[in-house]
């Protein structure tokens, strides 16, 4: 009798964003959840499905949901990614602003948890989720301080805002651009990319002998629409946004492109673009040197830098490459403008405060780089 309960239970379960059993139910009908089924084995575990948003995908499978029952107990939970492997580890809240690591096992393609639930939600997630409020708040707050106006680049699929903001004189000619959150789940490039901007805007408040030089354009989430869906990897257009800048095919790449080519338009220079991200493990995606961009040892002299500030603490390791046809950030900034891109990856499970501390360092070197490069350096020798 208790086998057929199971089974009826594993037919009727499933609701879009929602499962309700006996004493049991789980929901991700909030901002970045994702789930798209449950179960309930004959074993008595909780099988939850997510989904990606689209196939063929570069998988970094999201997950977050909650779980609660109105009496306390224990479940098993085996959450599962459409046959790809987990990639992040879980973390639980109560509150969603807290997040604790907790213990996890997993198979080639499975992971399974152990939860003690109660009439109290317990939320469950890939990373701890990092939202567009966070950005809104971020971007509000800075404002006030640095006195700069967001302004609204363009918009998503959706509608929703691409802000950013720019630190310029009109007598400045040469522009750095950062880029972030084009694959939603990648939380420690996010904070990667905050510390960075604290500590970049904090050093050219104090210091303004870059600003006396450089102009920066900021457009710290590009992907809101994955964000907000709790996508795995693409927009709402069903592109991954790190392979959409040679075609421009999507809204929210278009508009920053449209911006850049407003200032190269103008008679600007673009001398370098680098966008956040995260990865399995620390890493700077770079140009080669024997590429033709200039200049040609701007970017190790700046890592050489940061490794001496950071010595002990982080290892710093460049790998250089080329993307030819691929549509990706750096490869962009190198095909058009002949400048360096950057892509700085941070490890799936860095712990925040070295991220943060990583960060810092680079902002500030990566500065001091800039101020001693000249600008003719930035222009290819004919």
């Amino acid at each position: 009798m208790i086998r057929f309960l199971l089974i009826a239970l594993a037919f009727t379960a499933p609701v879009a964003f929602g499962c309700e059993f006996e004493g049991v139910s789980f929901s991700a009908k909030f901002e970045a959840g994702n789930l798209d089924n449950c179960e309930l084995n004959k074993n008595g575990e909780y099988v939850l499905t997510f989904l990606p948003e689209d196939k063929p995908i570069n998988p970094s499978p999201w997950y977050y949901f909650s779980v609660k029952s109105p009496v306390a107990k224990t479940i098993k939970v085996l959450l599962t990614f459409d046959g790809f492997a987990p990639r992040y580890l879980p973390k639980v809240s109560d509150d969603q602003m807290s997040w604790q690591p907790i213990a996890f096992d997993t198979n080639a393609k499975a992971m399974s948890l152990s939860l003690d639930i109660s009439s109290k939600a317990l939320y469950v997630a890939a990373q701890r989720p990092v939202l567009n409020s966070d950005y809104t708040n971020w971007l509000d707050s800075a404002a006030q301080t640095y006195s700069f106006e967001p302004f609204v680049i363009g918009k998503s699929t959706a509608g929703r805002a691409l802000s950013a903001f720019t630190l310029k004189k009109p007598e400045n000619k040469e522009w750095v651009i950062f880029v972030g959150r084009q694959h939603p789940p990648e939380v420690t490039g996010a904070v990667a990319m905050f510390a960075f901007l604290d500590e970049f805007l904090a050093y050219t408040a104090f210091n303004r002998d870059f600003l006396s030089r450089f102009n920066v354009l900021v457009v710290p989430n590009i992907n809101p629409d994955g964000v907000a869906e709790g996508h795995w990897r693409h927009s709402l257009g069903h592109k991954d946004l790190n392979r959409d800048w040679n075609v421009f095919s999507q809204p929210e790449t278009k508009a920053v492109k449209e911006y850049l080519d407003s200032i190269t338009g103008n008679g600007g220079k673009i001398v370098m673009g680098m966008d956040f991200h995260s990865t399995h493990n620390n890493v700077f995606y770079t140009i080669p040197q024997d590429e033709n961009i200039a200049p040609t040892e701007m970017v190790v002299n700046w890592l050489s830098s940061l490794q001496e500030q950071t010595a002990g603490v982080f290892k710093v390791f460049d790998k250089p490459g080329t993307s030819p046809g691929k549509g990706v950030f750096k490869q962009f900034f190198a095909d058009v403008y002949q400048v360096h891109g950057v892509t700085y990856e941070v490890g799936d499970n860095e712990p925040d405060e070295k991220t943060r501390y990583v960060a810092k360092h680079a902002a500030k070197t990566l500065i001091e780089t800039l101020n001693a490069t000249p600008p003719e350096a930035f222009y290819i020798k004919k």
